[in-house]
């Protein structure tokens, strides 16, 4: 079991990478004229933020409202951010800026759903226990 601090600061940590792909993404495509993936930027962040905000009620130890959230999380960034890359890249790689730029995606949109799986099936302890 891991603790309920640890997992949401693994959370805190996707949400972060997730975060920094969309700022990286942006500066692409002010640079070099293409983002990294299919998402717009700001849309990523937005999204990001969102994810972010549904970590509140855990830290607010709300843990029957975090757990529902983070389900609607597993759907909501799993379709989008693991399904709909697979889906864009077997559609055309070209539309991703490089093979690692959709690896990436994938690999981040990866951990937060595991993470998310864990909260969601309740494998954690609050530090209470």
């Amino acid at each position: 079991m891991i603790k309920l601090s640890v997992l949401i600061k693994l959370q805190i940590s996707y949400f972060v990478a997730g975060l920094a792909y969309n700022i990286v993404s942006y500066l692409f495509l002010i640079t070099y004229g293409q983002t990294l993936a299919t998402t717009p930027p700001l849309n990523g962040v937005l999204s990001m933020l969102l994810y972010f905000a549904l970590l509140i009620p855990a830290m607010l130890k709300h843990i029957r409202l975090y757990r529902i959230l983070m389900a609607i999380a597993i759907l909501v960034y799993g379709y989008g951010g693991i399904f709909v890359h697979i889906q864009n890249y077997l559609a055309g790689s070209t539309l991703y800026h490089s093979t690692l730029a959709w690896f990436l995606a994938i690999a981040i949109n990866g951990f937060g759903l595991c993470l998310n799986l864990l909260a969601v099936s309740g494998k954690f302890v609050t530090d209470q226990e």
